[in-house]
C-alpha cells in the first residue's frame, strides 16, 4: 500500500532498529484518522503512539498532561532508547492543549517529523501555518461577533458586565477588611427545651394544617409565631384556638431573617426550631431532631428530611450538598438520601425545618438580615457555623412535607424569586467566605455561571449581573478544625454516614481504610474485618473508608461498628507529577481528610488505625488521637522486587524505578509520622526503621470457619486464588500457566478465582503480563463470596508468587482447610512454616510440576502434608492475634497523657 503524503518511506530494506512514531497532539477524531493513515506505511516497523489515552493500534507511550515537559520527554526517550525514528507525524490542531507534546515531537523526531493540519494536509512550515491560521481567525465567527458587539454595545452588555464583575471581585478581595458578627441578644439563661419559631404572613390556613400534629410533640418548650404583615386574622385566631402560642406581631411585612430573628430574641429554651408554615411534620419529628444533639458534640443544626406532596417533583430532600459537576449549575443541590443513612454532615440545615443550638445561633448574630427578603440565608449561617467548628447534620427520621413556596409565590413571580436566589448567593460569598483565594475562585465561577445563563436568555441572571452586590469586609471566622475548602469538600455530596450498633464502651477506635473490608474480596479485607470483628466486644469502632459508590454498607460491618462513614473516590487516568507515589495520589482526597477530621472531632477516639501504606498521608489529621499504621506489606520492598524481576524496558521500567524512589521516601517518612507501625512478619518488623514503635501482628485465619472436609478432593484439581487487582497475583499466575502448566500430565484442572472485575484488571495490566486463560483445563471465576467449596474440591492449592511482601492469607486458609500447598519461596513470605512438612516449597517450574505430580499420585504423602498444614494453621487463629492487638492498643492508650474532651 502506498504511503500517505508526507510520510517518509524508503524503497530499500530497513534495519531492525527503526521505528515509526505518531504524536497524538490533535483532537481525538484527528488522532484516530492520522494513525489510520500512517499505520499501513512500513507495517514491518514498530509503530509507537504518544498519546494521553490509549490508541486503538500501535504501542502506546503515555503522555501525562499533568506532569512536566521534562519528565514526559525523559519517559519518551527511555522508550525509544537506541532505536532510530524512520518517520514521525503530528497534528497542529487549534484549541487543543498539547503544545508541550508538539514541542517534544520536534525535539525527538527532528527532520523525520511530518506535520499535518486539522484537515490532515501536510504543513510545509509550521510557523507560516500558525501565522496563516491567526489571520484566518481574525475573520472567524468569534471575531465577527466581537466586532458586532463593539458596533452594537447592547449585545456586549452581558460579557462586559460579567468581566467587570469578575475584575471587581478580584480587586476587592485584596482590599477587604474584616468584620465581626454582632451576637443576637436575648433571654438568658436558657432552659432545656425547644422554642419553635414560625414566620407567617397571611398563613392562617397553613397554620391550621401544621399545628395539630406539631403541638403534641412538644413536651418542654414554646411556640412563637412571628406574624408579619398578615391581614387574614392570624393573630386573633391563634389567641382563640391556640392560646399557648405566643404571637409576635408586625404591621409591615418582614424579611424571613427579620421575622425569625424576632422569635430567636424571645426564645427561652436552649434549642430553637425554625419551621416554615408550609411544612407538615410527621410523627417523631421533634424527637429525631433532638436526639442528634445527644450524639454529636458542638452540634449547631439538625435538619429534617423533606418530602413533597404526591405528584409534585421533589425539589428538596434536606441533604444539602455543594454542587461540583457542571459550571452552569447552581452551586447547591439536594441529594436523595441512601437507605440507612443518618446524621450525615451537610453544608447547612434548611431554615424552614431545622433545630438549632440557640446560643450558637445567637452568637452568629441570628439569621443575617442582608439576605432580603429571603433565600440563601440558611447556607450562610450553616457555613459560618462550620467555620467555627459547629457542624450540621441530616436526620433521616425527622420528616416533613413541604408545600413549596406556598407563601412567597403569592407575593413574587418565579423570575423574581430566581433573581433573589442568584443575588443572595453572591451576598453569601461576600458575607461568609473569609479566605481571599477561595472568595476569588467562587466569585469568578459564580459570575461566569450568571454570564452563561444570561447568554442563554435567563432574565434573572442578567438582572443579577446588572445589580452586583457590593463587596463588604470579610468575616473574621473563628478558626474551627476544618478549613473553608474542607468544609465545602465535606459537604460536597461524596460522604455518607451510616449508624451501626449503639456505643457500648468508653474507648473508641477509628479505622481508616482505602477499601470497605467487606465482602472479603482480598487478603487485606479478610484481615481488617476479622480483627474488627474480634475487637467489637472491647471497643467502639468507627470505620472511615473509601468506596466507588455510596451505598448501604453490608450488615456484617454495621453489626461491629458504631458508625460507618463512606467517602466516594473518583477515579482518573491522570497521574500528577508530585513527590508521592501514584497509588498514594489516587487516595489523596480533601473530602476524606475532612471526613476523618470530623470523625475524630465527634468520636474522640483513643486510636486511629490507618490500614495500608497509602493511608499514612492522613496521620497528621488524626490529632490528638494516637496513630497506628498497619503495613499489610512493605510496599517499597514489593516495588523493588517488581523492578528486579520485570522484563520491561524504556519508559515502563523508568516509571517503575521512579515509583520505587517515591515509595522509599514516602514509606520511610510514614514510619516516623505514626505512633506505632504494625507489620505482618518479623522480617518486615526488622525492615521498619525510624518509627517510635514497631509491633508484629501476623495475618491469621478463621480456623473455626475454615476446617478440613470429610470428602476426598479431586487429586488432579488445582486451585489458585488471587485478586487480579493485585499485580503480583497476575505475575504468579502468568508464571504458572506459562512455565509450569505445560509440564504437567494430562487430566489436571486449574481452577482460578480471580476476584471482582478480573477482566478489567487483566486488560489493565496487559502490557505487563500475558496469560492465556482459554487453555484446556483452566476454569476461571470472578469474585466468590465463600471459597470453602473450592478448597474442598481441590487437592492442591497453588501459591506460585514471584514477588511478595507481607504474608499470604490464602495460604493460611488453604492450610486451615487441610489442603496441601505448593508454593514458591515468595508465596510463604513471612510465615513461620516448615517446608517439606506442612508446605511444599519449590525453586523452579520443573520442581513445582514434579511436586504437583507427586502429590496427585501419592495420597498418603498428600494426607501427611494436609494434617501438618492444619496443625500449623491453628497457630494463626484470629482470636490469638486479636488478643495481641488489644494488648497493643492498651499499651498505646496507657502511654498517652489524658486529654481534654475525651469520652466520658
Amino acid at each position: 500500500m502506498a504511503a500517505a503524503s508526507g510520510w517518509k518511506q524508503d524503497s530499500v530494506s530497513t534495519p531492525p532498529d527503526l521505528i515509526r512514531v505518531v504524536f497524538a497532539s490533535g483532537s481525538a477524531p484527528l488522532n484516530r484518522d492520522l494513525i489510520d493513515r500512517i499505520a499501513p506505511a512500513h507495517p514491518e516497523l514498530p509503530l509507537l503512539v504518544v498519546a494521553e489515552f490509549e490508541p486503538a493500534q500501535g504501542v502506546w507511550v503515555p503522555w501525562h498532561p499533568f506532569r512536566g515537559y521534562d519528565e514526559n520527554l525523559a519517559s519518551l526517550r527511555a522508550t525509544i532508547g537506541a532505536r532510530r525514528i524512520q518517520a514521525a507525524a503530528m497534528v497542529l490542531c487549534p484549541g487543543v492543549p498539547h503544545a508541550a507534546m508538539a514541542r517534544a515531537a520536534k525535539t525527538i523526531a527532528g527532520n523525520a517529523l511530518a506535520v499535518y493540519d486539522d484537515k490532515l494536509e501536510i504543513v510545509g512550515n509550521p510557523l507560516t501555518y500558525r501565522l496563516r491560521r491567526a489571520f484566518e481567525t481574525a475573520g472567524s465567527p468569534r471575531a465577527r461577533k466581537w466586532l458586532r458587539r463593539i458596533a452594537h454595545p447592547r449585545e456586549a452588555e452581558i460579557p462586559l458586565r460579567a468581566r467587570a464583575a469578575q475584575i471587581y471581585g478580584v480587586l476587592a478581595s485584596h482590599a477587604r477588611g474584616t468584620r465581626s458578627d454582632s451576637p443576637l441578644q436575648g433571654a438568658s439563661p436558657l432552659a432545656d427545651g425547644i422554642t419553635i419559631v414560625i414566620p407567617s404572613r397571611n398563613g392562617r390556613e397553613l397554620l391550621e394544617a401544621m399545628l395539630p400534629p406539631l403541638v403534641p410533640q412538644l413536651r418542654a418548650g414554646e411556640i412563637i409565631v412571628s406574624d408579619n404583615g398578615s391581614s387574614d386574622g392570624t393573630a386573633d385566631w391563634l389567641m382563640t384556638v391556640w392560646p399557648r402560642v405566643r404571637v409576635l406581631g408586625s404591621a409591615a411585612p418582614l424579611s424571613f431573617a427579620k421575622a425569625v430573628n424576632a422569635g430567636i430574641r424571645e426564645a427561652r429554651f436552649n434549642r430553637v426550631l425554625l419551621l416554615n408554615n408550609d411544612m407538615a411534620v410527621t410523627s417523631g419529628f421533634l424527637d429525631a431532631l433532638s436526639a442528634a444533639f445527644e450524639h454529636i458534640p458542638a452540634l449547631f443544626c439538625a435538619t429534617a428530611q423533606i418530602f413533597f406532596p404526591p405528584g409534585v417533583r421533589r425539589e428538596e430532600t434536606g441533604k444539602a450538598v455543594w454542587r461540583q459537576e457542571n459550571p452552569g449549575d447552581f452551586p447547591v443541590r439536594c441529594d436523595d438520601p441512601i437507605p440507612g443513612e443518618d446524621l450525615t454532615w451537610v453544608l447547612y440545615g434548611s431554615g424552614g425545618c431545622s433545630l438549632f443550638d440557640a446560643e450558637k445561633l445567637r452568637a452568629l448574630g441570628g439569621v443575617s438580615e442582608v439576605f432580603d427578603p429571603a433565600y440563601v440565608e440558611d447556607l450562610d449561617f450553616g457555613f459560618r457555623a462550620w467555620a467555627r467548628g459547629w457542624p450540621s447534620v441530616f436526620c433521616a427520621a425527622a420528616q416533613v412535607e413541604h408545600r413549596h413556596r406556598a407563601t412567597t409565590s403569592r407575593y413574587y413571580t418565579p423570575e423574581q424569586l430566581d433573581a433573589l436566589v442568584e443575588r443572595n448567593y453572591l451576598r453569601f460569598l461576600v458575607h461568609a467566605i473569609s479566605s481571599p483565594e477561595l472568595f476569588r475562585r467562587l466569585w469568578i465561577e459564580g459570575v461566569r455561571r450568571l454570564q452563561l445563563k444570561a447568554l442563554d436568555g435567563n432574565p434573572p441572571a442578567l438582572d443579577t449581573l446588572r445589580h452586583i452586590p457590593k463587596i463588604a469586609p470579610r468575616p473574621s471566622n473563628a478558626a474551627g478544625h476544618l478549613s473553608e475548602t474542607e468544609i465545602l469538600a465535606l459537604g460536597g455530596g461524596d460522604v455518607a454516614v451510616f449508624p451501626g450498633r449503639p456505643g457500648r464502651n468508653k474507648r473508641a477506635i477509628a479505622i481508616a481504610s482505602p477499601y470497605l473490608p467487606y465482602p472479603l474480596s482480598h487478603g487485606g479485607a479478610v484481615r481488617i474485618y476479622n480483627l474488627m470483628k474480634q475487637a467489637a466486644s472491647e471497643y467502639d469502632q468507627v470505620l472511615v473508608a473509601f468506596a466507588g459508590e455510596l451505598a448501604t454498607p453490608p450488615r456484617e460491618l454495621l453489626d461491629i461498628c458504631c458508625e460507618v462513614i463512606l467517602v466516594r473516590r473518583h477515579g482518573s487516568h491522570y497521574c500528577r507529577d508530585t513527590p508521592l507515589p501514584d497509588v498514594v495520589e489516587e487516595f489523596a482526597s480533601e473530602t476524606f481528610r475532612a471526613a476523618l477530621k470530623q470523625t475524630v472531632h465527634r468520636w474522640k477516639p483513643d486510636l486511629v488505625q490507618l490500614e495500608f501504606t497509602q493511608m499514612a498521608q492522613y496521620a497528621a489529621d488524626c490529632h490528638p488521637a494516637a496513630t497506628i499504621l498497619v503495613e499489610h506489606d512493605i510496599t517499597f520492598d514489593l516495588q523493588r522486587q517488581l523492578v528486579a524481576t520485570t522484563a520491561e524496558t524504556g519508559a515502563a521500567r523508568l516509571e517503575l524505578e521512579k515509583q520505587l524512589e517515591k515509595w522509599i521516601a514516602f514509606e520511610t517518612a510514614a514510619w516516623r509520622a505514626a505512633d506505632c507501625v504494625v507489620t505482618m512478619s518479623p522480617k518486615d518488623q526488622q525492615t521498619v526503621s525510624g518509627s517510635k514503635r514497631v509491633a508484629c501482628l501476623p495475618n491469621g485465619v478463621d480456623t473455626a470457619r475454615f476446617q478440613p472436609s470429610s470428602q476426598d478432593p479431586d487429586p488432579r484439581r488445582l486451585l489458585f486464588i488471587g485478586s487480579f487487582a493485585h499485580l503480583p497475583n497476575l505475575l504468579a499466575l502468568e508464571f504458572f500457566v506459562r512455565d509450569v502448566w505445560p509440564l504437567l500430565g494430562q487430566g489436571f484442572t486449574l481452577h482460578v478465582i480471580a476476584g471482582a472485575r478480573h477482566d478489567y484488571y487483566l486488560d489493565f495490566y496487559r502490557t505487563r503480563i500475558s496469560i492465556d486463560l482459554s487453555l484446556p483445563g483452566i476454569e476461571v471465576e470472578g469474585f466468590v463470596a465463600d471459597v470453602r467449596q473450592a478448597y474442598k474440591h481441590a487437592a492442591i492449592v497453588l501459591a506460585p508468587l514471584t514477588a511478595s511482601a507481607g504474608t499470604n492469607i490464602k495460604v493460611l486458609e488453604a492450610m486451615a482447610m487441610g489442603r496441601a500447598v505448593v508454593s514458591t519461596p515468595a508465596g510463604i513470605n513471612g510465615l513461620d512454616l516448615n517446608p517439606g512438612v506442612n508446605v511444599l516449597v519449590t525453586e523452579s517450574a520443573k520442581e513445582m510440576a514434579e511436586r504437583i505430580e507427586a502429590l496427585s499420585a501419592d495420597s498418603e504423602f498428600r494426607r501427611a502434608i494436609e494434617q501438618n498444614a492444619r496443625e500449623a494453621a491453628l497457630r494463626y487463629g484470629w482470636p490469638e492475634i486479636a488478643a495481641a492487638q488489644s494488648a497493643l492498643y492498651e499499651s498505646l492508650i496507657a502511654g498517652r497523657s489524658p486529654r481534654a474532651g475525651s469520652r466520658a
